[in-house]
């Protein structure tokens, strides 16, 4: 029955991309497709080895109000996906860091649903949203398939945030300060709703008693006049009551960290500037009692244009490092290890506008800081297609 839906979703994608009422709409609007299917594999260590296959599929619609004949600055986006396969951190590896970014299980839901309004140098945008589809981003860091690139486990493992799969209700505000500067902040529920085979991902689990998380980044563009690069500096907090992981456990009030993060090209070639090396540097501290993750770093090297000069193919290396709060290392001294530490190698390449492969390998260091764990080694092949 799954295999049945997946393959009539796909077909259903398919068919709407040579449908000519779609091409004329998307005149006006926005619509992207696609579908990210990966086989991975834990090849030594972790849990147990074995492999699965697992996908994402995403329909994602943005309408413009000014095309519709209304107002001028607005842009409504409806968001859905489809999750199916298995579940190889779960299963295989026991990795706290989550090695591949798009597991999730069997599930079709409601991802994002918002509007936004520009005035000018600032932006508002009210709904069902990710926070880190704007929020701890780094476009280098996000090549990777391991899923601490994309969010740092500072947040994630630490408090409830508002991020893939599961969303809630969240208002973010951008202001453009000048062209190199600018500043974003958001409030969102604190608690989002959990995703059921019945409810299609529409409960937000709304209320006051779950607290609300905060967060705000300063962004610095290109302070290397000849090599393009970004720097964001942000700070966050939930205000909820969060249990001390430690003995003697208690309720703690509130929890939140601050973070640094850097995107940075070493060297620029090609008429357009895209070939070429590039690094990314990222750094997390929580010093709250209740943190399971206390310090995080990340560091990557990325080159475009490696074999292919058009600059259609990346490969890149990096690592990240999550350690655990002192307290609660101290509190589970036999049972549990400092730190997770994953060495990922990755390269993509571009067959077509619209289809790309990326053969990954990582080494995961203390899965799950647990110790009864061995290092594991982790590989995947990705095949993403995307419409846009």
């Amino acid at each position: 029955m799954k295999t049945r839906y997946l393959l009539s979703t796909i077909a259903g994608m398919l068919s709407a991309i040579v449908s000519p009422t779609l091409q004329g709409q998307e005149k006006d609007n926005v619509l992207n497709a696609s579908i990210t299917q990966d086989v991975t594999s834990n090849l030594s260590g972790g849990a147990q080895t074995g492999e699965t296959q697992l996908g994402l599929i995403n329909l994602d619609f943005a309408m413009n109000t000014e095309n519709m004949n209304l107002w001028k600055g607005g842009t409504f986006k409806v968001h859905i996906q489809n999750t199916y396969g298995g579940r190889p951190t779960e299963k295989f590896v026991g990795d706290l860091q989550v090695y591949n970014n798009i597991e999730n299980g069997n599930h079709t839901y409601l991802y994002q649903l918002w509007y936004r309004q520009s005035l000018g140098d600032l932006s508002l945008l009210l709904g069902k949203h990710d926070m880190n589809a704007q929020f701890f981003t780094s476009g280098m860091a996000g090549t990777y398939i391991n899923s601490s690139f994309g969010i740092m486990p500072l947040a994630s493992l630490n408090v409830p945030v508002s991020i893939f799969p599961n969303t809630t209700l969240g208002l973010t505000g951008h202001y453009t300060i000048n062209p190199n500067m600018s500043v974003q902040a958001g409030i969102y529920n604190g608690i989002p709703g959990e995703i059921t085979q019945s409810n299609f991902g529409t409960d937000l689990n709304l209320g006051f008693d779950h607290g609300f998380f905060y967060i705000g980044e300063f962004h610095l563009k290109n302070p290397f006049e000849a090599l393009s690069g970004t720097y964001k500096v942000g700070a966050f907090h939930h205000s909820g009551s969060f249990s001390t992981p430690t003995k003697n456990s208690r309720q703690q009030p509130g929890a939140g960290g601050v973070y640094f993060m850097a995107d940075q090209m070493l060297t620029s070639a090609g008429k357009d500037g895209r070939k070429g090396l590039g690094t990314f540097l990222q750094l997390g501290y929580s010093p709250d009692v209740s943190s399971i993750n206390d310090f995080y770093w990340a560091f990557g090297m990325n080159y475009t244009g490696l074999l292919h000069p058009g600059g259609k193919d990346e490969a890149g290396l990096a690592l990240a490092h999550a350690s655990a709060q002192d307290r609660l290392a101290e509190a589970r001294e036999k049972e549990l290890r400092r730190c997770e530490t994953v060495v990922e190698f990755t390269y993509r390449y571009a067959i077509t506008d619209q289809i790309t492969l990326q053969p990954d390998i990582q080494y995961i260091i203390h899965p799950g800081m647990n110790p009864g764990l061995e290092n594991a080694w982790a590989g995947t092949f990705r095949i993403h297609w995307n419409y846009r």
